[in-house]
């Protein structure tokens, strides 16, 4: 199992490029920090880099799609790899659950390279 800590990601996400201050990623790179919610099963973008409508509105407190093959990973706290369309961009994807000290589900970290239209 890959758990992250809160204090863990951050200099992970300034490595890979993500810029949340500004809304923006290096080309090609999409970051995104997730919130489960325990109650009815979540996980909403509460960080992201990821815009909606072209481009012109942030995706932040959207949720992730329970159908996704990275909710049904992330929900058993794996990892998900592989390709995703999102808001029309397609992206190399990683997603990874992020725990708390005691083993419960408390978020997700995405980091995507290579976004494109499709």
């Amino acid at each position: 199992m890959f758990a992250l800590r809160s204090k863990s990601f951050l200099p992970l996400l300034l490595i890979l490029g993500a810029s949340f201050g500004t809304g923006k990623a290096l080309a090609g790179q999409e970051s995104t920090v997730f919130r489960f919610d325990p109650k009815d099963q979540s996980f909403t973008r509460t960080s992201t880099t990821l815009r909606v409508d072209d481009g012109f509105i942030s995706a932040d407190k959207t949720k992730l799609d329970p159908a996704s093959p990275a909710y049904q990973a992330l929900i058993q706290k794996r990892s998900y790899v592989g390709e995703v369309t999102l808001f029309g961009q397609a992206c190399n994807s990683n997603y990874a659950p992020m725990t708390d000290a005691n083993g419960q589900l408390t978020g997700a970290l995405f980091v995507a390279t290579d976004c494109h239209k499709p």
